[in-house]
């Protein structure tokens, strides 16, 4: 089974009238996942964009995901942490288990993983998950 997610909602801050130049955002999402990690999530993000380049231009992103569901069979929920860069075309991302943050058969999950998603390429995001 591939493991793949995908957006099911988008809250950006639009930049203020005029404005020019880097910037800062936040961005509130909600994400469907499937293949080891069975569930929904609830993510937060805070986005530095260059403002150098088409759009907004490149820029780096941190933020949190909490996510209900199962992982390999095993029900509960877990954190997320993002570390991220993006440019015009593409979206890099590495995730850490947050320590501490799984409940239920989740409890003391430990993990790494993350995605590269090319703007256009599909609806869904294949990502990697590695248990430790």
């Amino acid at each position: 089974m591939t493991n793949t997610f995908k957006f099911t909602s988008w809250d950006e801050a639009p930049a203020p009238e005029g404005h020019e130049g880097p910037r800062t955002v936040h961005a509130h999402t909600t994400n469907e996942f499937a293949g080891v990690i069975e569930g929904t999530s609830v993510a937060d993000h805070v986005m530095f964009y260059s403002g150098q380049g088409e759009g907004w231009g490149s820029g780096i992103y941190y933020g949190f995901e909490q996510i209900a569901g199962s992982v390999d069979g095993r029900k509960g929920s877990f954190v997320l942490q993002h570390v991220g860069s993006f440019d015009s075309t593409t979206v890099r991302a590495t995730w850490t288990v947050v320590e501490g943050s799984g409940t239920g058969e989740l409890e003391g999950l430990e993990a790494t993983g993350g995605f590269v998603s090319v703007h256009g390429e599909g609806d869904s995001t294949t990502y990697t998950f590695e248990l430790s």
